[in-house]
């Protein structure tokens, strides 16, 4: 038995001086967000009345699915480090999965597929160590995270705050990194390439944070059937429930046994789950960059837009609980008549689609950049030495991935948004209903020349500075931050502007402007001609 786990101490040293620069990073990143906001919630939040406030923009409906619910009493009295804890819990453990995973299956698959994890066994290493290394790894970066995020909202201080509450926050969020990490392990040994490892991990996400979702907003009691609504029945600074990350835990064991036996029962390079073969003989419709490029990347395209389908599909579903003011507050309408509160329901569900459209968006634009990354990784390791030596441009081969990834990108906007508003609309009853071609064709375009200057983006990194195109994903998550809790954190407004999203009107609340939409469009092709320029005259890297 100890033969399996022969050099694992050395290959956990080894792991953390290769990926310690990774790791400091992520380290400083989250911790600096998570103190710097809890910081600034003692000053915002600091009064009861800025507190009161807030609250009912905190337990609507939109917010409640983007957030979650901590399910604080009505009779509690809501205190600056409840609402903190309201706010941050969910959005937290959603940056503490990425970069677990991340981690995960770079550290297992990945180095796998690069043919690293071959030359380590060669050497008289146990057939566990690898993985064992790995899991040393992420154990003790969440560990690290976690004391240290409790650290800090101890020195934070805020109002209503506690010793046991700081600590059950910092422990739950390290805890669920460490669980949804143990799963990616699992994942990694059950699919066969680094690809197929990363959807199957962000699919078994996706449930878990939609069932989430869906419960919270209709029946909180059923929350506890998604792992990742356990971090909200910690129930921190009020009842302080440490049975949750029990419950995490023991998932984690399971999840690490389950990718043992895995590991041990299948052969290096390959995963339970095996590749079918392909055909003898190449199709004529794989002759160019573009069908090669679908054909390759198909599983995680399928994947994206299943995913984004699930994703609005849920958010429409919800459309009837955000405006319910006729149905449970008949006083309203005695008051201010059906007529304005119809109003005032109609004006709820704009804007719950303004911040879902930007959600979308977003989520819309990773695969388009990932596919224009592609160029750079598949250049770096030496595949498309292999196409250039046939009668194939830099243009062709530039333009062909830049095709893909806007139609992605684009495709997937399109989806969700109509989805969105389609399932919607089924929700509502035939008064409440919304045009959907007007609404959701507002909102698919006026998204798209966002995502067009986002894909130029990476164009231009790939083009002129291929080793610095981690900086375009550090900046679309703090645009990403900014949007979607600017308004919470009362962020001056400029700061909106950081980021192609946010120089939008807020449509369908507010009409769409076609002097950005097309200034926009410009900025874009302007970044697609720079960075063509780049590409064409540069050398091919390869790693």
């Amino acid at each position: 038995m100890s033969s399996l786990f022969h050099s694992s101490g050395l290959l956990t040293r080894f792991n953390f001086r290769k990926d310690r620069f990774k790791l400091i990073v992520w380290i400083i990143v989250l911790i600096a967000l998570m103190v710097m906001i809890a910081w600034k919630f003692g000053d915002i939040y600091g009064s009861s009345t800025a507190i009161k406030t807030l609250m009912p923009t905190l337990k609507s409906k939109a917010m409640v699915s983007l957030f979650g619910t901590l399910g604080y009493p009505n009779s509690v009295t809501m205190t600056t480090a409840r609402v903190f804890a309201q706010e941050m819990v969910i959005f937290m453990s959603i940056v503490t999965v990425v970069m677990n995973y991340s981690l995960a299956i770079s550290g297992t698959r990945g180095e796998e597929d690069l043919g690293v994890t071959e030359m380590i066994r060669a050497k008289t290493v146990g057939k566990l160590s690898p993985l064992t290394a790995q899991i040393i790894e992420l154990v003790t970066i969440n560990f690290v995270l976690g004391v240290a995020y409790s650290v800090g909202l101890q020195f934070a201080n805020m109002s209503g705050s506690d010793n046991q509450g700081d600590w059950i926050i910092g422990l739950s969020l390290g805890f669920i990194g460490i669980m949804f990490a143990s799963f990616a392990l699992l994942m990694a040994q059950v699919a066969d390439h680094t690809n197929n490892a990363m959807i199957l991990s962000y699919l078994g996400f996706a449930v878990a944070y939609i069932i989430r979702m869906v419960t919270d907003v209709s029946n909180p009691d059923f929350t506890w059937w998604s792992p990742i609504g356990w971090i909200e029945k910690t129930s921190p600074y009020q009842n302080n429930n440490w049975a949750p990350i029990v419950l995490m835990v023991v998932l984690s064991v399971i999840f690490i046994g389950l990718a043992y036996v895995a590991n041990l029962h299948r052969d290096l390079g390959s995963g339970i789950i095996s590749t079918r073969p392909g055909k003898r003989g190449a199709s004529v419709w794989l002759q160019g960059p573009v069908s090669l490029l679908l054909r390759l990347q198909r599983t995680t395209i399928i994947a994206w837009i299943v995913g984004v389908l699930a994703l609005a599909v849920s958010y429409g579903s919800v459309f009837n609980s955000i405006g319910d003011v006729l149905k449970t507050n008949p006083t309203m309408q005695k008051v201010f008549g059906s007529a304005a509160v119809h109003s005032a329901n109609h004006t709820l569900i704009l804007n719950f689609i303004a911040t879902i459209g930007m959600v979308l968006a977003i989520l819309a634009v990773v695969p388009g950049i990932q596919i224009i990354f592609k160029l750079k990784s598949d250049e770096s390791k030496g595949w498309l030495e292999i196409l250039h030596s046939k009668p194939l441009s830099r243009t062709r081969m530039l333009l062909g991935y830049m095709f893909v990834a806007l139609i992605l990108g684009v495709g997937l906007l399109a989806i969700g948004v109509y989805s969105l508003i389609g399932t919607g609309n089924a929700m509502l009853s035939s008064a409440q209903q919304l045009n959907a071609g007007r609404v959701g064709t507002q909102l698919f375009l006026t998204y798209i020349p966002a995502i067009l200057i986002m894909v130029g983006l990476a164009v231009v990194l790939v083009g002129w500075l291929p080793r610095l195109t981690s900086v375009l994903w550090l900046y679309t998550a703090v645009g990403f931050i900014i949007l979607y809790m600017g308004g919470l954190l009362k962020l001056p407004g400029w700061t909106k502007k950081v980021i192609p999203f946010g120089w939008v009107n807020k449509v369908p609340v507010k009409e769409m402007d076609w002097n950005v939409f097309w200034l926009m469009i410009l900025l874009a092709i302007v970044l697609f001609i720079i960075g063509w320029l780049g590409y064409k005259r540069r050398d091919l890297e390869i790693d």
